[in-house]
């Protein structure tokens, strides 16, 4: 099998992205003074997820190299007519586990000469009110996890937040029932479309 060349349009499509539940994540980059800034992103677990969901988990797959003992991480995919082709990009050590920190980065920014996840950069930064280390809502809640950072910053009091709330409430039965995926996923771009 193989995935065809005009198929690949999907890696980098916004209703890909929806009917697999995938909004971007949020965290603080820095906090000077009295505001945070906050940035969007995925991480490679997302980036897997939609090789396998566009591609099937049997015509990708991804090899790390060592380049000047700079860690590269290529992704290939298999495509009808050129067999493999790959692409790849270096990664950065992050402070938490650097290796691994390393090698996510490679598989992202590997994703991203792909397509995947490109739109995350035109998502530009938020700002929002700081206390101490933590974020805070315009109402001045503290937003002390990710996950709730996420929630605010995705506008979890918008439809498309509420559509996303459900679907992740409820994630296991929409995945039994493509359906109803589809069905949530027509109603979030409709909703989109409107407010455009």
């Amino acid at each position: 099998m193989s995935i065809k060349k005009e198929d690949l349009q999907k890696l980098q499509s916004q209703q890909v992205y929806n009917e697999l539940g995938m909004a971007p994540k949020w965290r603080i980059q820095s906090v000077k003074m009295d505001k945070a800034i906050c940035i969007p992103y995925y991480d490679a677990r997302d980036v897997q997820i939609v090789l396998d969901y566009v591609c099937g988990q049997a015509d990708w797959c991804n090899e790390p190299l060592n380049i000047g003992g700079k860690l590269y991480m290529q992704i290939g995919i298999n495509i009808e007519g050129e067999g493999w082709v790959y692409k790849s990009d270096v990664g950065t050590e992050s402070n938490i586990e650097k290796v691994k920190g390393e090698a996510s980065d490679a598989m992202k920014r590997a994703a991203v000469m792909w397509g995947i996840f490109r739109n995350v950069y035109a998502t530009g930064t938020k700002v929002l009110p700081a206390s101490g280390k933590f974020a805070m809502t315009k109402n001045g809640k503290v937003l002390y996890t990710g996950d709730q950072l996420t929630a605010y910053c995705n506008g979890m009091n918008t439809e498309q937040g509420n559509l996303l709330s459900i679907y992740s409430s409820f994630k296991s039965q929409f995945e039994s029932n493509p359906k109803a995926k589809k069905l949530l996923s027509d109603l979030s771009e409709f909703l989109k479309s409107i407010k455009e």
